[in-house]
């Protein structure tokens, strides 16, 4: 029996394996793709999350694999009011300008699995996890399929990092669709020079927005967000629909003119959803399986390495006596949900006012006039500083 399985080989199950590994825990990985694996997604890492890849010891390698520095983004609004935030510097950069960096999705989980690998954790590609074992009322393994046909691997924990379309999640009977967030993205790839440089831009449309993320010189990757309804009533038809959507996004549409689309439009979705809560007996959810919100604010990979964090503390601390008792389940679940709360409400308000143009409007014209306030916000979204820091006594002198 393996101590701890771990479902999805993402950045939260490599990153989780390589910290057990560090621990000297028996630790199994498990992934239904072969890598280098190519995976729908912004290729963003915010400022955040360069900060715990750094905290990790983990940055270095990142960067060396070819990500690119962005200093902030340039926003624009659906009336055409634009301006341009800086993240800002906060005490824990020492003094040093903060970034985000763009990176392939498939570039970035091959780097994190590999150092794992280098830990000597054993990782099982092309194998599909179809099922979970359960005696006594507790997980204690799971079923799939892999190369070899069917097959059972048994563990102490199971750890379901398999991402926002998790089956651990439904397996264990926690996942529900989101309440208010019905969205749903299209990605695509363009080719050619481009404006963007080294700052990324976000394009607010008529309740849709566009992100050009630009992930090497003559390359960005372009992400669509609207509603769902929207993409189903077009019936697969991508490319089609991505096209009229950009031309909402006028900024965007802008940058894009003067580049060729390269490869298929992709569709993901539905984006938002949430788990009921993070564990059952024996098993744990982390990163996007245990829930996902929106791609504006960026929280994926950053959740994914904080969950990872806490559930290797969890784990580390819990098997020497016996396994994780119901309250360790609980204290990880609490530790989890409260990174995620306040985010989740900051992206709620930012959803609700992309919804109404004049909303959106207004707060451009305002954050245009009010430099320092632009960057407070781009630092909260980009995880570096805490939602509350918006509604401090300082951000509101600035607004006055």
């Amino acid at each position: 029996m393996t101590g701890v399985i771990i479902v999805g080989a993402g950045p939260a199950g490599s990153v989780l394996a390589t910290l057990l590994a560090q621990r000297s825990v028996d630790t199994l990985l498990l992934d239904k793709a072969t890598f280098p694996r190519h995976k729908i997604c912004g290729d963003y890492l915010s400022p955040g999350t360069i900060r715990r890849l750094d905290e990790l010891d983990l940055l270095h390698e990142v960067q060396a694999a070819g990500a690119q520095r962005l200093w902030g983004m340039t926003v624009t609004s659906p009336d055409g009011t634009t301006f341009r935030a800086e993240y800002p510097a906060v005490a824990t950069s020492n003094g040093a300008r903060p970034y985000a960096l763009s990176i392939p999705r498939a570039t970035l989980d091959s780097v994190l699995l590999q150092r794992a690998r280098r830990w000597g954790v054993k990782c099982l590609e092309g194998f599909r996890v179809t099922d979970l074992i359960w005696e006594g009322g507790r997980v204690c393994g799971v079923k799939g399929i892999g190369p070899q046909g069917s097959e059972v691997y048994r563990g102490q924990i199971v750890v379901g990092a398999d991402g926002r379309s998790s089956v651990l999640a439904r397996r264990l009977g926690l996942y529900r669709p989101h309440p208010t967030l019905h969205r749903m993205a299209l990605v695509a790839y363009y080719e050619g020079a481009s404006d963007l440089q080294d700052h990324g831009l976000i394009s607010v449309g008529e309740g849709s927005y566009c992100i050009l993320n630009p992930v090497g010189e003559r390359l960005v990757n372009a992400s669509i967000v609207l509603d769902q309804s929207i993409v189903l009533s077009w019936k697969g038809r991508l490319e089609g629909l991505f096209d009229r959507q950009l031309m909402d996004c006028s900024q965007a549409a802008t940058v894009l003119r003067a580049m060729a689309r390269t490869g298929p439009v992709q569709c993901l979705g539905p984006l938002a959803f949430r788990a009921d809560r993070t564990f059952r007996s024996g098993a744990l959810l982390i990163g996007d399986a245990a829930g996902f919100y929106d791609p504006f604010t960026g929280e994926g990979v950053f959740h994914a390495l904080r969950s990872a964090e806490l559930a290797a503390q969890a784990i580390a601390s819990a098997l020497p006596e016996g396994g994780l008792t119901a309250t360790r389940l609980h204290r990880f679940d609490r530790q989890q949900r409260k990174i995620t709360a306040s985010k989740e409400r900051l992206c709620a308000a930012l959803q609700a006012i992309i919804r109404r143009p004049i909303a959106a409007n207004g707060l451009a014209r305002l954050l245009r006039r009010r430099q320092p306030l632009a960057d407070l916000l781009l630092g909260v979204i980009g995880d570096l500083l805490p939602p509350r820091t918006l509604l401090s006594i300082d951000t509101l002198r600035r607004l006055l």
